[in-house]
């Protein structure tokens, strides 16, 4: 049994952070470890998922409006955040804010994880080296499991920069072919292709932490994080061809006025029991997508244009649906007809699903061993 610290984006008010960041925790835990999540929650990462956040211009006005006209069901959602956080994933008491405190910490654990999610992306608000691990001394074991870097295309500093933390990084994985070729030329390693932790965890586990959804009617999921016309154009679409009602789970100002069912203030327990009982899905999020396969539902994903391009971070959904044959649900320019709308095989999605999880797992469990 090993004592693992695991880095990552666990408290970020994000449906997919939070859920890799339990996923991960449970797996290594049903290997027989014992399991901390280190509790690094950055002052900018705080900043940016308050409910009221400074606002500039007309449009700042507009948006700090509708948040109040919805405030009760934000607060609702925040608390529920705060809630999983708190009490279902396994953190360390002690909070810190930067490397540096966690530098001068006297951590007992001979193993640390860093990853999933986008930790290495010097964009995201949360970004911090500590997720390299930069602030441990060489004699313990670090493995970066699935983080992503968000892109493959960076300024020659940035480039130099990565290679540097990267260079005490015992075993390092990631989730996007791009995101491997680009460190197996920075680095000379070997860098592996994993799942991300949402897909180690079969669906009886998620069945555990999941709160079921009180409606009882057929219903589309509607998943998006950014707001696109041509989507919600897709998403009218396959609510006439289907007749299903639709649950939105997101606060867009665009969609509030239709005549949607809202789920705003839905925790995460609540979004993976809308996940599990959909009729359908309609997302552009990387864990929509990977909950809609885990949960064997009827979907479809949208993809940017370029999505293989080195400066684009929706790499990683192409990558998973092209892993399990299922690209042929990546929204295109033809309109689906019903019957492949809601017609999907699982049979050989769920046996390619078993052999990445398989995959992912024998290079965790080698990693962890190795020392």
């Amino acid at each position: 049994m090993k004592n693992i610290g695991i880095l990552t984006f666990h408290a970020s008010h994000n449906y997919g952070s939070v859920l890799q960041a339990y996923a991960l925790s449970k797996q290594l835990m049903l290997m027989g470890n014992q399991v901390e999540i280190v509790n690094l929650r950055v002052e900018k990462q705080k900043k940016k998922y308050k409910i009221f956040r400074t606002q500039t211009g007309i449009a700042g006005a507009i948006r700090t409006a509708f948040t109040a006209l919805i405030y009760t069901k934000l607060k609702k959602r925040f608390d529920k955040y705060e809630d999983f956080i708190a009490n279902t994933l396994p953190t360390t008491k002690k909070q810190y804010t930067t490397g540096k405190q966690l530098a001068k910490e006297n951590f007992d654990y001979d193993t640390y994880v860093c990853g999933s999610d986008q930790i290495w992306n010097p964009a995201c608000p949360d970004f911090d080296t500590a997720y390299y691990l930069d602030f441990l001394k060489n004699n313990v074991n670090k493995i970066a499991y699935a983080p992503s870097l968000g892109k493959t295309k960076f300024d020659e500093q940035t480039v130099k920069r990565i290679s540097q933390l990267l260079k005490n990084v015992n075993h390092i994985s990631v989730r996007e072919k791009q995101g491997a070729e680009f460190l197996r030329t920075l680095t000379n390693k070997s860098i592996e292709v994993v799942c991300d932790p949402v897909v180690l965890l079969e669906k009886q586990c998620w069945e555990e932490i999941i709160v079921e959804p009180k409606v009882k009617k057929p219903y589309i999921l509607s998943y998006f994080l950014s707001n696109n016309h041509g989507d919600r154009s897709m998403l009218d679409y396959l609510q006439q061809k289907t007749g299903f009602d639709v649950i939105v789970l997101n606060e867009y100002i665009r969609d509030y006025f239709k005549p949607y069912q809202y789920a705003i203030d839905a925790g995460p327990g609540e979004f993976l029991g809308l996940f599990k009982n959909a009729s359908l899905i309609y997302t552009n999020s990387f864990h929509g997508t990977a909950f809609s396969a885990i949960f064997n539902k009827p979907f479809f994903t949208s993809v940017a244009k370029d999505a293989n391009a080195a400066n684009n971070n929706d790499s990683r959904k192409f990558d998973f649906l092209e892993k399990l044959n299922l690209s042929h649900r990546i929204i295109t320019d033809t309109l689906p007809d019903i019957e492949t709308i809601l017609n999907l095989d699982y049979k050989e999605v769920n046996r390619k699903m078993r052999e990445f999880r398989k995959h992912s797992l024998t290079y965790l469990q080698n990693a962890i061993s190795s020392c």
